[in-house]
């Protein structure tokens, strides 16, 4: 039996989902209409993500994985599970918010 790749599996699982239904405009007090939400199923998020490598020294893999773990213990299994690259996606977003704020970004705008 043949070895799928993970590109593969992920394809496959892909196809078995539909996209996402638009969401609906709702109104307090009113319930959903029947049959709403049964038998959907959105696309996860992994699958809306670019895939980008990423090389770590070995020290950060390690304190990546002993945070996300420890986040994952204190949360006690509510929500999705936060793994190094939910932490790593973090990191890009605190560090693209803290560029487009900097003085660094605005100096460019000021003609200097």
């Amino acid at each position: 039996m043949k070895r799928k790749r993970l590109a593969e599996l992920v394809r496959e699982e892909a196809g078995g989902l539909q996209e996402a239904p638009a969401p609906r405009e709702e109104r307090p007090g009113e319930a959903p209409p029947p049959g709403e939400g049964q038998g959907e199923r959105p696309l996860p998020p992994y699958l809306t993500y670019v895939r980008k490598e990423c090389r770590l020294r070995p020290d950060q893999l390690d304190a990546l994985t002993a945070l996300a773990r420890r986040l994952n213990r204190e949360r006690r299994g509510k929500g999705e599970r936060i793994t190094e690259n939910t932490l790593i996606r973090w990191a890009v977003d605190m560090l693209l918010e803290n560029y487009r704020n900097s003085d660094i970004f605005h100096s460019e705008d000021k003609g200097d």
